[in-house]
């Protein structure tokens, strides 16, 4: 008995593995997720741990659409990784951190309203998830290479004209 694999499902297979890899790695990465209510000119911080070198992240969203808020992620040293005025509903943001620390998300409201605000930041862990990464990138060419061969050996026949 003869069982033949598709280069099609070893490209779905292959694209299916990095993918649950990702999430896995994603789902454990260390992040810290918070809401909470800022006064005018008040400020909250929400810290996180950090790991090597790599690339941080923060997730902003308000319940308003017109916000004025200055995030700035700090180092336990007192350097800035990231500043920014941050205006809008939702806001995703990256930052760069070189060595293990704790960093700061300092938020500041600048309007002269309260607002709510849901918070999340984290570590990407960008050196963990690049064997995923590259699953996916590999069963994606599969796939294309896959489909082109298909195409290629796909004759289409050409009615004959009628010379009557």
């Amino acid at each position: 008995m003869k069982f033949q694999i598709s280069l099609f499902y070893i490209g779905i297979l292959s694209i299916m593995t990095g993918s649950i890899g990702a999430g896995i790695i994603l789902s454990e990465s260390n992040k810290s997720m918070t809401s909470f209510l800022l006064d005018n000119q008040d400020t909250n911080n929400v810290p996180v741990k950090v790991k090597g070198n790599g690339i941080g992240f923060y997730l902003i969203s308000s319940e308003s659409y017109q916000n004025n808020i200055l995030a700035k992620v700090v180092d336990s040293h007192g350097n800035f990784l990231d500043i920014r005025k941050i205006t809008n509903k939702v806001t995703v943001d990256y930052f760069h951190f070189e060595h293990d620390d704790q960093v700061t998300l300092e938020l500041t409201n600048l309007s002269d309203k309260p607002v709510t605000l849901q918070v999340t930041i984290g570590d990407t862990r960008v050196q963990e998830i690049m064997f995923p990464a590259i699953f996916v990138f590999v069963g994606a060419l599969i796939l294309v290479f896959s489909r082109y061969r298909r195409l290629k050996n796909y004759i289409t026949e050409q009615p004959d004209e009628n010379k009557s």
